[in-house]
């Protein structure tokens, strides 16, 4: 299904979610997607900072949304908090 996806819909990053909006991603296809993909490989859904550690090993980065609003729930604001909470736990990782 990868190779189909980057030959054939010629997609220029692979975005894995979970199967329903805030889902957490399953790691065992996000493993099989980075294994086989030649092309940069985004996380699509629900990446927190207790989950991170482990999925964004098979990642090239995330798309990350409802976790920085208030209460993690869609269409309320953003709180800086939860940006600095995760944005810390980023840099912890990189190094």
């Amino acid at each position: 299904m990868v190779k189909k996806t980057e030959e054939r819909g010629l997609a220029d990053v692979l975005i894995v979610s979970g199967k329903h909006t805030g889902e957490e991603v399953d790691v065992e296809h996000l493993k099989r997607a980075k294994s086989s993909a030649r092309k940069p490989v985004i996380i699509g859904s629900d990446l927190n900072d207790r989950n991170m550690e482990i999925l964004i090993k098979y990642a090239d980065g995330a798309i990350v949304g409802t976790y920085f609003e208030k209460d993690g729930i869609s269409g309320n604001s953003v709180e800086q908090w939860r940006v600095e909470k995760l944005m810390e736990k980023v840099k912890t990782l990189r190094r």
